[in-house]
């Protein structure tokens, strides 16, 4: 619920930049969808002010910076006017707005049942986990973004609901604060899996050691343990072009292969997979020469994301070259096993396709990670100079928003790839012999474009997920999934 308000939220601040914000933001669905929202971030705030109903722990200021934030959301919620009704939004600016209130709100509803309604049910496990000093400090650093997003919506708004915006502003402020005003250990994220220790890669390993170190790495790269910097995002780019550079050469190999098998009605997917995996290594190529053109943060980041990625590379690179040590460099071989060594029959075409799939993941999930680390920078660089200059209103950096734009760009060409791609492995072989991880994959990558986004803002929502994903209109690998992604535009922008 959280990553799918986040996408909302990052294209409610996207808008502020298009032609139709003017009119969009005039609409009359607008002011009560932006009520609603305050509404919703009032809720947060007043759990975080009231512990979820658990005591404060002594020497915490966190809960006093909750409740004064929720005062002036409040005062601004009055501003706005009552919330919206039942009535479906008209503008895609209220869409957007309603459908992150909703999912906010069903995120702040999972997270009080872990605390007890009445005398007679028990308190979860988690329960003193969210409810803890540092979860509360990072939940409100969070909120404050959020906060930061909808005060810019409402300041934009005619007089007097404009002064909402004012007051969003003030509260988003007081949350960063309060959320970053306490030194503590930074919170150790619980993954819903664990996180593989990392396997070297070793010159001589066999296809199954291969396969599980590629499979540990893959895991690390999508749930980092260590802080990233400027060098590592600029290494990572890096390693996210070769990693596609090699994905392709593995799809036309599996192209020569399936020919040289006379399946040719399975060949047109494939070779379109092929490219859009292209495309995808183009784009990265792209973010690359943006990083270039900054001065410095140059070298190999010792541990971290940046090894995990090495690693791959390494074992990528090794599956698909006949020399066993081989390693990427100026003077490394370019010469591929032959096809009918990688692939001897469809299964084997299957599982190497699969594998390409997931490295294609690995780097959206970077792109997906490095613009969420961008916004935070962004932000904090806002706030640092309205401290300065408390009168104007902040912007982020014009790089910024151009390196942003650079990393959504790649994920949408990665995501198109995965959809492709996939499909292309359901071609190979049946349904049954199908891996499991295919299908996972691929709804991965469906179910935040923007079609379903809309979907999700209906008026009759909640939908049963299962039903909204496996519907005929959004089946997995569906042409209107495939074809929503071709018409999402990369050129988004940022601000706070």
């Amino acid at each position: 619920m959280t990553n799918l308000a986040n996408e909302h939220l990052t294209d409610l601040r996207n808008q502020l930049h298009l032609a139709r914000f003017e009119r969009d933001i005039r609409s009359r669905t607008t002011l009560p969808e932006l009520a609603r929202l305050a509404h919703v971030l009032a809720r947060y705030h007043d759990q975080i002010a009231e512990g979820f109903g658990i005591p404060a722990p002594a020497g915490t200021g966190v809960r006093d910076g909750a409740r004064r934030a929720s005062d002036l959301i409040k005062q601004a919620e009055d501003l706005l006017g009552p919330p919206a009704d039942t009535e479906t939004p008209r503008s895609a600016l209220a869409q957007k707005l309603r459908a992150a209130s909703i999912a906010l709100g069903c995120g702040l509803d999972l997270l009080s049942t872990h605390f007890p309604t009445a005398h007679d049910q028990m308190t979860s496990a988690t329960a003193v986990v969210i409810a803890a000093p540092d979860s509360a400090r990072s939940l409100l650093h969070q909120l404050s973004v959020h906060t930061s997003t909808i005060g810019h919506l409402a300041w934009r708004t005619p007089a007097p609901t404009s002064q909402a915006g004012v007051l969003l502003l003030k509260a988003a402020f007081l949350s960063r604060i309060y959320s970053e005003n306490e030194t503590s250990p930074p919170i150790t994220a619980v993954q819903p899996q664990h996180t593989p220790d990392r396997i070297p890669p070793v010159v001589g390993e066999d296809i199954t050691q291969a396969l599980a170190g590629i499979d540990a790495s893959i895991q690390r790269l999508n749930n980092p343990q260590t802080t990233t910097s400027i060098t590592t995002w600029r290494y990572l780019a890096r390693a996210a072009a070769i990693i596609c550079d090699i994905d392709s050469k593995t799809v036309h190999q599996l192209i020569y292969r399936i020919n040289e098998l006379n399946e040719s009605e399975r060949l047109p997917a494939l070779k379109e997979a092929a490219t859009d995996v292209q495309h995808t290594g183009r784009t990265w190529r792209t973010i690359i020469r943006r990083w270039d053109e900054h001065i410095g943060h140059y070298g190999h980041p010792a541990t971290g994301p940046a090894t995990d990625a090495s690693d791959l590379i390494i074992r990528l690179g090794r599956l698909i070259h006949a020399d066993s040590t081989w390693t990427p460099s100026p003077h490394a071989s370019s010469r591929l096993k032959p096809p009918h060594e990688l692939a001897p029959d469809l299964h084997h075409a299957a599982t190497l396709a699969t594998i390409t799939l997931k490295t294609i993941e690995a780097c959206n999930n970077l792109a997906t990670h490095h613009h969420a680390a961008i916004n935070d920078a962004a932000a904090m660089g806002a706030v640092n100079r309205h401290q300065k200059y408390p009168t104007h209103l902040p912007r982020v950096p014009a790089s910024v928003r151009e390196l942003s734009t650079r990393y959504d760009a790649a994920r949408i060409k990665g995501s198109q790839a995965i959809i492709t791609l996939g499909q292309a492995i359901q071609e190979l072989i049946s349904p049954e012999l199908t891996p499991q991880d295919v299908g996972l994959v691929i709804r991965r990558a469906t179910t935040l474009n923007e079609e379903n986004q809309l979907k999700l803002a209906a008026a009759d929502f909640p939908t049963i997920l299962t039903e909204l994903l496996t519907s005929p209109d959004n089946c997995l690998g569906a042409p209107s999934a495939r074809s929503s992604l071709q018409t999402e535009r990369g050129h988004r922008r940022l601000d706070l």
